[in-house]
Order: structure tokens, then C-alpha cells, then sequence
């Protein structure tokens, strides 16, 4: 398994903050307690490998500014 450190900006991952207390208020407080982390992964957890590939590869392009097609086949 691989583990990866990313920043997301703050409006983001206030989004996430917000919805696992409210998934916690709602479910009458469960043990263990649904956190931001969580929520992030399960829907990252949604894509199947080829997708998340041909995702990070679409922002590294545009980050870089590559201009040449992505490399990832999912997304020509």
C-alpha cells in the first residue's frame, strides 16, 4: 500500500470537516467517531485505479503546463 500526503485548500477540506460532524450528529454520535480523513477516502475510494492514474496525471499536466495528451488512455 502506498501512502500519500496531500495538501487540498481550506475551503476544501472545510467541506469535509463539516460533513463528518454532521454524519456524526445525525448517527447519534458512533463509535469510532467518522472523521474528515475517512470521509476523504471513501470518496476517492469510488474510482477504480485507472481513473485515479489518469486524474493525478491531468493535474500534474496542468500544474506543469505540459501541453502534450495525457499519458493515462482513460482519458482520451
Amino acid at each position: 500500500m502506498i501512502t500519500l500526503t496531500l495538501q487540498i485548500p481550506e475551503e476544501t477540506a472545510a467541506v469535509f470537516y463539516d460533513a463528518a460532524e454532521e454524519i456524526n450528529r445525525d448517527l447519534d454520535h458512533p463509535q469510532p467517531k467518522i472523521d474528515a480523513k475517512t470521509l476523504m477516502a471513501f470518496a476517492l475510494a469510488r474510482h477504480d485505479p485507472r481513473e485515479l492514474s489518469a486524474q493525478f496525471d491531468l493535474a500534474l499536466r496542468i500544474v506543469t503546463g505540459q501541453a502534450e495528451a495525457p499519458l493515462n488512455p482513460v482519458l482520451k
